[in-house]
């Protein structure tokens, strides 16, 4: 648990984590897809040569509403990535 507090310290306790992953679904495989998970029922999914760019997109525009921190997945769905919004707005 400390480790986990040392590496999450600067978003507090309320940072949500959003994953841009690329897609477990066949459908979606097929076409090079990434999703963007934030919730049960919350993951839009990007297809083609830039999903991933699209999906990151998306994602970087809902971390900005509050403490979120964007994990970025790997094909093995491994952490390869964190983006963290220390500039993030207030929700109103």
């Amino acid at each position: 648990m400390e480790l986990f507090a040392q590496n999450h310290s600067d978003l507090g306790m309320s940072a949500r984590i959003i994953q841009v992953r690329p897609s477990l679904n066949p459908r979606w495989q097929k076409r090079g897809g990434w999703e963007v998970f934030e919730a049960d029922g919350v993951s839009p999914v990007y297809c083609g040569d830039g999903g991933r760019e699209s999906a990151l997109s998306y994602a970087r525009q809902r971390a900005g509403y509050g403490r979120a921190e964007i994990q970025v997945l790997d094909e093995a769905w491994n952490v390869a990535e964190v983006i963290g919004n220390e500039e993030s707005r207030p929700l109103v």
